[in-house]
């Protein structure tokens, strides 16, 4: 039985085909000895690659890893007496540059953090979708034998029940 975890970001449909297209475009002007042909395939291999990690349970070991087509490549590290996991709410930031002109857009984002060591922290999964937060994270703390915190709501942070989370899909907080 595999004893590892893996959550790899999902590429959206429309952005795969693209990703592919590309990469076909530029396949096919390098046959044609067009080596300006490299521009599509590296803009198609950065469509298609998607971020992740895993978790080794037997080694208790985890790796962020980068997956082009299925393909995961990421170094292994040493996850030393893991605490708990937070679900929290924050932005990411998506920057374009465009010759002289640059641009930087915040989209809302949720992100997992396994803490370990008092205060270090491993971000293991990051989503839009509040449910998929959740249910990742309590596979995760069920795993590893750690608690779940809700740190969605800023300054209000509260631990949830993992039970009736897992049974019920229910968010019920421990006082």
């Amino acid at each position: 039985m595999d004893a590892t975890i893996r959550y790899t970001r999902k590429v959206p449909i429309w952005k795969f085909i693209g990703g592919i297209a590309a990469i076909l475009v530029g396949i096919y002007g390098l046959f044609n000895l067009e080596f300006l042909m490299l521009v599509p395939i590296l803009f198609g291999i950065l469509m298609i690659k998607t971020e992740g990690s895993e978790i080794d349970l037997e080694s208790k070991t985890y790796r962020k890893t980068l997956s082009f087509l299925g393909i995961k490549f990421g170094s292994w590290n040493s996850l030393e007496n893991p605490e708990y996991i937070s679900v929290f709410n924050t932005t990411e930031d998506i920057t374009v540059r465009a010759l002289s002109a640059e641009t930087t857009n915040s989209f809302p984002i949720i992100v997992l953090n396994i803490f370990y060591g008092r205060n270090k922290k491993i971000t293991v999964y990051k989503t839009k979708d509040i449910k998929d937060a959740f249910d990742v994270a309590s596979h995760i703390a069920d795993a590893l034998l750690i608690d779940l915190l809700d740190a969605t709501a800023p300054n209000d942070y509260k631990w949830v029940d993992k039970n009736i989370l897992r049974d019920k899909g229910e968010l019920v907080y421990i006082d």
